[in-house]
């Protein structure tokens, strides 16, 4: 046998069992090499890399439930994760992704529940409670931030616990998907009722800022005076509600 068509018939054989390796490389491989900062870990991993499960799933020492995913083979060799994940557990979610290595695409089909609760989110308030539930038809990325959204974010049931527990409403924010020329999502804000009356906007900035602003005013006595005293006096505009504003991170 000639020495080239020796050389073609051993790249291909490399070639195959690159493939086969590629195609059933374990998931415990990848999991155990992630970033030790990333604080990621499971209590079990099954399957591949491309349809695999992490069982007892959890961030920074906070259980998120168990993971499933199935991912395209070929869309790899593109750069390009695409498929689904799926999430049980503390945390409820799903989502269709399309998405590079670099973090640009999209996540489509986005549903998710979960509490607002420090012992799931560290970054939750210690002192308030609530659901929030993700319907989200679209959500473009750009550098693995949120770009534009479409579709509805719902904070159910908010309220302040410990010393001073109160019930404080449901609120829900529209997005309609369309990109703004500063690169910020923007979102129209209602409450679902409550003791709070409120309208207004909630502003994404990326990577991870945010601004609501609108009006607001109580539907009990008791709430306007809390109103009174978050706004520190601000006074209402004629249809008797009040301004305000706050932002912050997520």
């Amino acid at each position: 046998m000639k020495r080239g068509r020796l050389a073609l018939l051993l790249v291909a054989g490399l070639l195959v069992f690159g493939g086969v390796l590629i195609a059933y490389l374990p998931a415990r491989w990848v999991v155990v090499r992630l970033p030790p900062e990333l604080q990621f870990q499971c209590a079990d991993v099954g399957g591949s890399v491309f349809e695999g499960e992490c069982l007892g799933a959890s961030l920074q020492g906070k259980r998120l439930g168990d993971a499933t995913w199935n991912l395209k083979r070929l869309d790899i060799l593109r750069g390009r994760l695409v498929g689904d994940v799926d999430l049980r557990g503390a945390l409820n979610a799903r989502a269709d992704l399309d998405v590079s290595f670099a973090g640009s695409g999209e996540l489509r089909n986005v549903t998710a529940t979960f509490p607002l609760d420090p012992a799931v989110l560290p970054q939750a308030p210690a002192d308030q409670r609530a659901t929030i539930v993700l319907d989200l038809k679209r959500i473009a990325i750009e550098s693995r931030a949120p770009h534009t959204l479409e579709g509805s974010i719902e904070l159910q049931n908010l309220r302040q616990v410990g010393a001073r527990p109160l019930e404080l409403g449901s609120y829900r924010a529209e997005f309609d998907g369309k990109a703004q020329p500063d690169g910020n999502s923007l979102g129209q804000l209602r409450d679902l009722g409550g003791p709070f009356e409120m309208v207004g906007t909630v502003t994404l900035t990326p990577p991870n800022g945010y601004l609501v602003q609108g009006t607001i005013a109580g539907r009990t006595a008791q709430a306007e005076s809390l109103v009174r005293e978050i706004t520190i006096g601000a006074p209402p505009d004629t249809s008797g509600r009040t301004p305000f504003s706050f932002e912050g991170s997520y």
